[in-house]
């Protein structure tokens, strides 16, 4: 089986964020970007998702929303019917991409895919099959 990562707002989802390098409270997204929290999967996406799962890939999906929203997350992915193994939501704020770094590692993720240019060029300096798109992958 092959294990890719994934982020989830602005790669599965259409709408992301930049990640500040600025520690910010857990409930200040419920302020800052509420509509990327209710953001539907976009069903291209999870197509792909789907037919690759059926071909034997596996996906861990990261994303940089607080801890806090794990299960109101994994509640809005199930309907949607996104394949996954598993769900890190690893916060915002600096060391997002480093904590994201060590999730690949301990996943013996083979590819990560994230929409942000700079999470890529981040997780190929650390030596990491990183690109834009599940169309790069599969």
């Amino acid at each position: 089986m092959k294990v890719i990562g994934i982020d989830l707002d602005g790669t599965i989802t259409p709408y992301g964020f930049y990640n500040p390098n600025i520690p910010l409270p857990w409930w200040f997204w419920i302020f800052l970007i509420p509509f990327v929290l209710v953001s539907k999967p976009r069903k291209s996406v999870v197509k792909k998702m789907q037919l690759m799962a059926t071909q034997g890939f596996q996906f861990i999906i990261m994303t940089r929303r607080p801890k806090q929203f794990s299960q109101f997350t994994e509640r809005r992915l199930g309907p949607h019917r996104v394949p996954y193994l598993k769900l890190f939501c690893v916060g915002i704020g600096r060391g997002a991409n480093k904590r994201k770094l060590k999730i690949v590692q301990e996943n013996n993720v083979e590819f990560f895919v994230d929409s942000d240019k700079h999470i890529v060029r981040f997780m190929r300096r650390n030596s990491v099959n990183a690109v834009n798109s599940l169309d790069e992958v599969f």
